[in-house]
């Protein structure tokens, strides 16, 4: 859970980052620049977890776990960026905390999505075999 959570981390870095750079800069929407945002991290999160966290996982079946892998991202991604969209449409434009708000809003939204993919993650795209299975 400890390399999962800096593998999150550096991935949620590298996605606010983006997020921020992209609407706060006038060049996306929210909902746009949550997806590219999530879409930029999710290549250093799936090296970082098939690599680091579950460095123990089976290996046979390769193409699986990237299929399932991007599934799951898909799904939160797609999550995420309607989400942060609604949050963004709720807030008043001109606001002066307007992007603070997006901002925490994308946060909150991806802590969720966050446990739900380790639960998947750890039982179905990265499973270790079990001693004597």
């Amino acid at each position: 859970m400890v390399r999962y959570g800096a593998t999150s981390v550096t991935a949620f870095g590298v996605s606010e980052a983006t997020l921020l750079a992209l609407y706060g800069g006038g060049l996306a929407s929210a909902t746009v620049a949550a997806l590219v945002a999530n879409l930029v991290a999710t290549v250093p999160s799936y090296l970082m977890s098939r690599y680091w966290i579950w460095s123990e996982a089976t290996r046979s079946r390769a193409g699986r776990q990237v299929l399932l892998y991007w599934a799951v991202s898909i799904a939160s991604i797609a999550g995420t960026s309607f989400a942060t969209g609604a949050i963004a449409s709720l807030t008043p434009a001109g606001h002066p905390f307007h992007l603070v708000v997006v901002g925490a809003g994308f946060f909150v939204v991806s802590v969720g999505f966050w446990l739900a993919k380790f639960v998947v993650y750890q039982r179905v795209v990265f499973p270790v075999a079990q001693a004597g299975a």
